[in-house]
């Protein structure tokens, strides 16, 4: 009996879970992070006994393990969910990008719908950028302007002695030190177009010939307007011949009769409008002329709208009956407060333009913007400059501006809350894969002992059982025999 006291023992032993020191793992493990599914541990392979109780101990361990494994199970759940979330977040976040790209087509075709045409392309040219507005313009080229320049009087003779700001530069009444490398023409015009580039331009030139060379130095000046250009030795002589002097342009707009005067050929007469000064030709306005169409902007206003139409559906189909992971989460929330903001947006401005239905794009009662491209033919033929002041620009107000800022605070790298959230469901994830790795190596330690306890316990009971089985038998013999000494 004590043999079969100190058996049932062992069985009963209780086997601790928490805290067990880590075994090599039977099955396989949990890794965390997303994208990486967490498995719970399995069952070892199954005890076996010699005992006719070895099936009984066997179900001991495998209830043992599956309670054990209730907890994993539940973890690896809560991973799968974080991991499904991360993923269609994720998604939407590519579709929001798609947006931002949209966004910034029209922001390019708002500026870039208009061309100018100029009466006289041999006096200006013209260029249009971002805030140009139709309309047309005159400009009379009293001069076009002049450089100022000078040359060598003389070959260039320098030699490495004249190294280290032996020459002077002087523009205008102002003179620089030239730190050159050895005196030489090349060198010294280097040094002038490294220091001083910003102010004179230097080059190297050959008035003689290719058997007997005569190299100069040639300054021209950056700006327009007369100033004298030289170049001094270290005794202040001058070693330059000055071209012919340089002067201002002057030019006047409009009729106005006022000669505005530039130290640039490039001026800018309107918001988005340059004109380059070519040639003088005064008395004869030249007349630019600015207009545009909006095949630009139209296609790029459908393009949005089928963006934007990606992104509502794939916020829609986080919600109702077949809701995806994203349902009930506070940023799936936050994404669509700000995508309806988009479509919605609208000003109290008198111009007719003041929301985006004015230009064509309907909101439906699905969520879906509708684009008709001849609503925004009309807004564009009424008022272009209404329509240009509703849009702005991604800097400069209006809806662009707006629409940049929303998209900004939802997917910036840095500080957007979309990828703010990718990266919190990232680390819960990773921390739950953690969590069940530790768990599976427990429950893998606690198998192992519970196997080896009920081996030694089934080991016992058959030693019991052997036992009782030879005692049986040496009753049964001794029955036999008494049995045959009555029959005599």
């Amino acid at each position: 009996m004590s043999t079969v006291s100190s058996a049932l023992s062992t069985i009963l032993d209780p086997i601790s879970v928490e805290g067990s020191s880590s075994s090599s793992n039977s099955g396989s493990t949990a890794t965390g992070g997303t994208g990486t599914s967490a498995s719970t541990s399995g069952t070892s392979s199954a005890f076996t006994g010699a005992s006719d109780y070895s099936s009984d101990l066997q179900n001991v361990i495998s209830r043992a393990v599956a309670i054990a494994e209730l907890p994993v199970t539940e973890l690896t759940n809560e991973q799968t969910t974080l991991q499904n979330q991360y993923s269609e977040l994720s998604s939407i976040g590519t579709d929001l990008s798609s947006l931002q790209t949209a966004i910034q087509g029209v922001d390019a075709a708002m500026s870039g719908s208009y061309q100018a045409d100029v009466s006289n392309p041999d006096v200006v040219s013209a260029s249009v950028g971002t805030g140009a507005v139709a309309g047309s313009y005159s400009i009379e080229v009293d001069s076009a302007g002049a450089y100022a320049s000078s040359l060598s009087a003389s070959a260039w003779t320098g030699t490495s002695g004249d190294a280290g700001g032996t020459y002077s530069l002087v523009i205008g009444g102002m003179s620089y030190s030239i730190q050159s490398t050895d005196g030489s023409a090349t060198s010294v015009a280097a040094a002038i177009n490294q220091q001083y580039g910003g102010q004179v331009q230097a080059t190297v030139v050959n008035v003689g010939s290719d058997a007997s060379p005569d190299q100069r130095i040639s300054l021209e000046a950056t700006t327009l307007g007369a100033q004298t250009l030289d170049i001094q030795d270290s005794g202040g002589d001058s070693l330059q011949t000055q071209g012919p002097a340089g002067s201002l342009a002057g030019y006047i707009v409009d009729g106005s009769g006022n000669t505005v005067t530039s130290d640039s050929p490039s001026v800018t007469i309107a918001t988005g409008l340059t004109i380059n000064l070519l040639a003088a030709d005064p008395g004869n306005p030249v007349t630019v002329t600015v207009s545009g169409n909006d095949d630009a902007l139209s296609s790029a206003l459908s393009s949005f709208s089928s963006a934007y139409n990606k992104v509502v559906t794939d916020l829609q189909s986080q919600r109702g009956q077949s809701a995806g992971p994203l349902q009930g989460q506070p940023v799936l929330s936050e994404i669509t407060q700000a995508v309806d903001n988009l479509a919605t947006y609208f000003t109290s401005s008198s111009s007719g333009v003041n929301g985006l239905a004015d230009m064509g794009l309907k909101l439906s009662e699905n969520g879906q913007l509708t684009f008709d491209s001849q609503t925004l033919d009309t807004a564009y033929s009424n008022s272009t400059s209404a329509l240009a002041s509703f849009l702005g620009s991604a800097t400069g107000g209006g809806w662009l501006e707006s629409a940049t800022n929303t998209l900004t605070d939802l997917i910036d790298p840095n500080t957007g809350v979309v990828m703010n959230e990718e990266t919190s469901l990232q680390s819960q994830a990773t921390s739950i894969g953690t969590q069940i790795t530790a768990k599976n190596a427990q429950i893998t330690t606690m198998q192992s002992n519970l196997t080896r306890q009920m081996a030694a316990a089934d080991a016992l009971i058959a030693t019991t059982e052997q036992q009782g089985s030879y005692l049986t038998q040496m009753l049964q013999a001794e029955q036999i025999d008494e049995q045959s000494i009555i029959n005599g």
